[in-house]
């Protein structure tokens, strides 16, 4: 039987120093090796070892960053952050309870439409209105499965601050000015594309959805910047969304690379509550009693939003994610391999 891994290296080079012949087993082992495209490249590339090294290390910075800020996921007021999804606008609001009171780095998105939301979700006018009064920008009916929507909303906020007065005189609400430099954070908390938890139509609709909100994310993104996206871990309708819709799998396929996996804990973010999604409004039928809005505007909304935090008392985690940064290769399609802080062709 063949050698493995580290005796059979070691044998290898004994057998060469030494100039004795090797055995056919390892002859095997270093045909198979150059057949798989990987013969003589365990100097420069990582091991497996290391590789669990490094994302246990990755994994103990992250939840370390709360530690240094003291506020939840490591979460400060100097962070420029963009909230996708948002539904009630109540983490937006324990963000700003957070920064003592300061929202202005804040831009806040949301996928319904102003009235829909303010029908819809208790409270959703005075949180609004609090938001914006702390500095922060709420904007409604952003699709992020809309090409460039999310961008341009981010490149207006941002270019406002450049504006002397103009419609806004109080500089609230508005981006720093000057060239873009992407955010520090871009969070999407329990994405859900409503249209309920039956495969594969679900996953095939939430997967499609978080592919557009990645390869957005992506061009939105600070150096070393990161996006979170909060997936509930409960059973039940919720069953183990991530593996599901293979969230990390997804997020590779537009570039970015997992980075580590924190509790989601309500309490920790004051005010919060999560609540169900609104159903797609194709899935609003001519029973709802008003075409368009199904029933939501005329005060017709009894059940059709409510508290959900079962869902997210069960267990959540927020997935964490950075723009993946390593080379892929030559244009021959030739491997890259990592020789101290460089990358080299095979």
């Amino acid at each position: 039987m063949a050698k493995k891994g580290r005796v059979a290296r070691i044998l290898t080079t004994l057998h060469r120093v030494a100039g004795t012949p090797m055995s056919e087993a390892l002859k095997r082992r270093q045909r198979s090796a150059v057949q798989r495209g990987d013969a003589g490249t365990h100097s420069g590339t990582v091991s497996q070892w290391r590789k669990r090294k490094d994302r246990q290390r990755r994994r103990e910075q992250f939840e370390g960053a709360a530690k240094e800020t003291g506020l939840p996921h490591g979460y400060h007021s100097g962070m420029r952050i963009l909230l996708v999804g948002e539904g009630n606008l109540s983490f937006a609001l324990a963000l700003t309870t957070l920064f003592d009171g300061d929202g202005s780095n804040l831009l806040v998105t949301s996928f319904d439409r102003q009235r829909i939301a303010r029908a819809a979700y208790p409270y959703c006018e005075d949180v609004e209105e609090s938001l914006t009064a702390a500095g922060a920008a709420v904007v409604f009916d952003v699709d992020v499965e809309e090409p460039d929507a999310l961008r341009g909303v981010a490149k207006r906020w941002w270019a406002a601050g450049d504006d002397d007065g103009g419609d806004n005189p109080t500089g609230r609400g508005v981006g720093p000015g000057g060239h873009f430099k992407g955010f520090d954070r871009v969070v999407f908390n329990f994405p859900d594309a409503g249209v309920g938890v039956t495969p594969p139509l679900s996953v095939k609709a939430n997967q499609d959805m978080l592919g557009a909100f990645f390869d957005s994310a992506k061009g939105l993104l600070k150096r070393n910047g990161e996006v979170h996206v909060a997936i509930p871990e409960g059973s039940g309708s919720t069953h183990d969304r991530a593996s599901a819709w293979n969230v990390t799998g997804v997020a590779a396929r537009y570039g970015l690379v997992y980075r580590a996996s924190l509790d989601f804990e309500p309490g920790a973010f004051p005010g919060y509550e999560h609540y169900r999604t609104l159903p797609h409004e194709s899935l609003w039928g001519e029973e709802d009693g008003h075409a368009g809005d199904g029933g939501l505007l005329n005060g017709e909304n009894e059940g059709r939003v409510e508290a959900n935090d079962d869902d997210v008392a069960e267990g959540a985690k927020t997935l964490v994610f950075q723009v993946d940064d390593a080379p892929k290769g030559g244009k021959d399609g030739s491997e890259l391999i990592r020789k101290g802080k460089t990358w080299s062709l095979k």
